[in-house]
C-alpha cells in the first residue's frame, strides 16, 4: 500500500481526488451563492437609482424592503428610444437590462451617425427613465442611465436633471467603472461630480455640458473642470453624457410638455 502511495500513479490519483472534491465544493458554493449575489446586485442597482433620484444619501444604510418601498413612489418608464413611446412602467420596466440587451440580437441597435463617441458598437433598443419627487423637499428629478467607454472600461452612471426645466443638472453618479485609481477613477469622486451640479445639460436642443481640460470658468453654464492626468477618461465621459442626452432629448421634451400640462390643470 505504501508503495502505491509513493508511485507516480498514486500521486496523480491523490491529486485527482483532491481536485475533484475542491471542484465540487466550488461549484456548489457558486450555485448556493448565486441567488444571494443576484439580490445584492439588485440592491446595489436600486440604491444607486434612489441616490440619483435624491431620495436617499449615498451613505445611508438601506434594506431591500425599504428600497422597494421607495421605488414604488418613483415613476419608472421603459421607453422605445426610436419612437419615444412608453412600452412599460413600474416593476416591469425596472427588469430591463440595457447592457444585456445591447449584446442581444434583435434587442440591440447599432450605434452609428452620432457626433458623440460613446465608445460602444451597439445599445439596447429601449431606455429607462426615473421620474421622482422627494417627499420632504418636493424637488422633482428626471434621471437618465448612462453607459459608455472610458480609457480602460465600460462606465455606468446616472445623471439627474431638474424636473421643472429638464435641463439643470442636479447630480451625476458613476457607480460602475474600472478606470485608473487616482486618475480616471476620480469620476466617482463626489468632489468632482459636485462640479456638475447647477450646470446646464442642453444649449437649445443640443447637449452642451462637457468636461474641459483644466479649470472651467466660474461663470460657465456648460463646462466642468477636467481631471488632471485623465484626458482620455474625460473624453469618454463627454462622449457618454453627450450621446445619451441627445438620444433622450425627445423623450424629455414629451415629459416637459406633460409637466406643463399638469401644472395648468
Amino acid at each position: 500500500m505504501s508503495k502505491m502511495k509513493d508511485s507516480v500513479f498514486g500521486t496523480f490519483l491523490v491529486a485527482f481526488v483532491v481536485c475533484a472534491v475542491c471542484s465540487i465544493f466550488v461549484a456548489s458554493a457558486a450555485v448556493i451563492l448565486r441567488p444571494i449575489q443576484a439580490k445584492n446586485a439588485e440592491l446595489f442597482k436600486n440604491k444607486n437609482i434612489l441616490i440619483a433620484c435624491g431620495m436617499i444619501d449615498k451613505n445611508d444604510k438601506i434594506t431591500a424592503e425599504k428600497c422597494e418601498e421607495l421605488l414604488n413612489s418613483v415613476r419608472i418608464l421603459k421607453v422605445d428610444l426610436s419612437t419615444q413611446k412608453i412600452v412599460a412602467e413600474g416593476a416591469e420596466a425596472l427588469q430591463y437590462d440595457e447592457r444585456t440587451a445591447a449584446k442581444t440580437p434583435g434587442e440591440s441597435v447599432a450605434i452609428t451617425g452620432s457626433k458623440f463617441n460613446v465608445g460602444l458598437a451597439s445599445r439596447g433598443r429601449y431606455g429607462l427613465l426615473f421620474v421622482a419627487e422627494n417627499p420632504e423637499t418636493k424637488e422633482k428629478r428626471v434621471v437618465l442611465p448612462l453607459v459608455g467607454r472610458g480609457l480602460w472600461s465600460v462606465m455606468s452612471a446616472f445623471i439627474a436633471l431638474d424636473g421643472s426645466d429638464m435641463n439643470t443638472v442636479k447630480s451625476l453618479l458613476f457607480y460602475d467603472q474600472g478606470e485608473t485609481a487616482g486618475l480616471g477613477g476620480e469620476v466617482e469622486n463626489p468632489n468632482w461630480t459636485a462640479r456638475w451640479v447647477g450646470k446646464k445639460a442642453f444649449d437649445g436642443n443640443q447637449p452642451a455640458i462637457r468636461v474641459i481640460k483644466g479649470a472651467a470658468p466660474m461663470d460657465s453654464e456648460f463646462e466642468v473642470d477636467g481631471i488632471s492626468g485623465a484626458t482620455l477618461t474625460c473624453n469618454g465621459v463627454n462622449g457618454t453624457v453627450g450621446y445619451w442626452l441627445a438620444l433622450y432629448k425627445p423623450v424629455l421634451d414629451i415629459l416637459a410638455e406633460e409637466e406643463k400640462m399638469g401644472g395648468n390643470e
